[in-house]
């Protein structure tokens, strides 16, 4: 059994029903991939794609820079492979994320495939084309926007991840749904528990979900100027946390505690009850925070980031579950700092420190 959504295949063990497709792409096809996924999938790999070649770099968020994609590109470039190439992304979210901004510059743009292995990045980071590296400034400031012609979403890659990982995918869905559905929020919190241990029905639902919502936002504005920055929602807060704590908070929980404070921004504004950040705040429940982080150094991050303007900070508001404020046009809105360093202080108090 498998869903379809276009270009987006969703399903168990459906790849060797798609080596005809791959094989016509191009006539000659590159896989890159994470080097920890080339030791625990290398041999699948070469036996699913005996003729095309693999290349491997470091995983991670700290090899997600402009470095790592220069060196894949001269190791192209060294064994001659030009416009008849095909590269197929075979991994988490830094793998979708470097190797689709390769692709897209590569001889000035080759076929790219996405065959996403966490559920991050089968339920977000492998759908609506962004791509990009991270810089000692902030997290995918450099980038393109390039569509996949496909992506493939085989499920039985989702078997030997952490619960973490998991965990992480889960933050995303969590947000599709805030920003546009209440019902598929309400579907996540009665399966929230299914969920997590990966019920076959309820996984496949519940992505198919998340790309169906993401893949809606894209189709209406694919180059950000508008409704696609609904799709940022908890990430102003979450972009400016990874950066402070050098990556080394995962950027699932990174995003729950952005929704939570850019929720609890919304309370202190007027636009969001009392009532649906109970819920959410509940629903976000299973990721364990415990870390204090300068409030001071987090603003300073966030000035950074792409919402902004004219070195203030702007933010998704969400006035309810499953909708988000619009103010003539406008996705984000301007906040004061006041109001954010008292959301950060809140966030260190209730959610760091219990």
């Amino acid at each position: 059994m498998y869903t379809d959504l276009d270009e987006i295949l969703i399903g168990r063990e459906i790849l060797h029903f798609q080596i005809p497709y791959l094989t016509s792409l191009a006539p000659r096809c590159v896989i890159i991939t994470e080097e920890s996924l080339f030791s625990i999938y290398g041999a699948f790999l070469q036996k699913m794609f005996p003729r095309a070649h693999v290349l491997s770099f470091p995983g991670g968020e700290p090899h997600k820079t402009r470095e790592t994609k220069a060196r894949l590109e001269d190791q192209l470039l060294e064994k001659g492979f030009g416009r008849d190439t095909a590269i197929i992304a075979f991994g988490g979210g830094v793998v979708t994320d470097v190797v689709g901004f390769l692709a897209s510059s590569y001889c000035r743009g080759v076929p790219l495939v996405f065959i996403p292995t966490s559920l991050l990045a089968m339920c977000d980071a492998a759908i609506g084309g962004k791509t990009g590296v991270n810089t000692p400034h902030g997290k995918n400031m450099i980038g393109s926007i390039y569509q996949p012609k496909k992506v493939l979403i085989d499920l039985s890659f989702l078997d030997s991840l952490p619960q973490n990982e998991i965990k992480n995918g889960i933050s995303e869905m969590i947000k599709h749904a805030l920003i546009a559905d209440r019902a598929y929020f309400d579907y996540l919190e009665e399966n929230l528990e299914l969920l997590l241990l990966l019920d076959a029905e309820v996984v496949q639902k519940a992505i198919f979900e998340s790309c169906r919502i993401k893949k809606e936002v894209v189709t209406r504005d694919e180059k950000e100027g508008g409704p696609r920055r609904l799709l940022n929602f908890g990430h102003t807060i979450a972009h400016a946390l990874e950066n402070v704590t050098d990556y080394t908070l995962a950027h699932g929980e990174a995003v729950a505690i952005g929704m939570l404070v850019e929720s609890h921004i919304s309370v202190q504004l007027g636009y969001l009850s009392r009532y649906s950040f109970d819920r959410i705040r509940k629903i976000c429940g299973f990721h364990k925070f415990s870390r204090l982080t300068s409030v001071d150094r987090l603003l300073n991050a966030m000035v950074l980031d792409k919402k902004s303007q004219n070195g203030r900070c702007r933010f998704v508001m969400i006035h309810e579950i499953g909708s988000c404020l619009s103010v003539d046009g406008h996705y984000c809105l301007a906040v004061d700092e006041a109001v954010i360093r008292n959301a950060l202080e809140w966030m260190n108090d209730a959610l760091c420190c219990h």
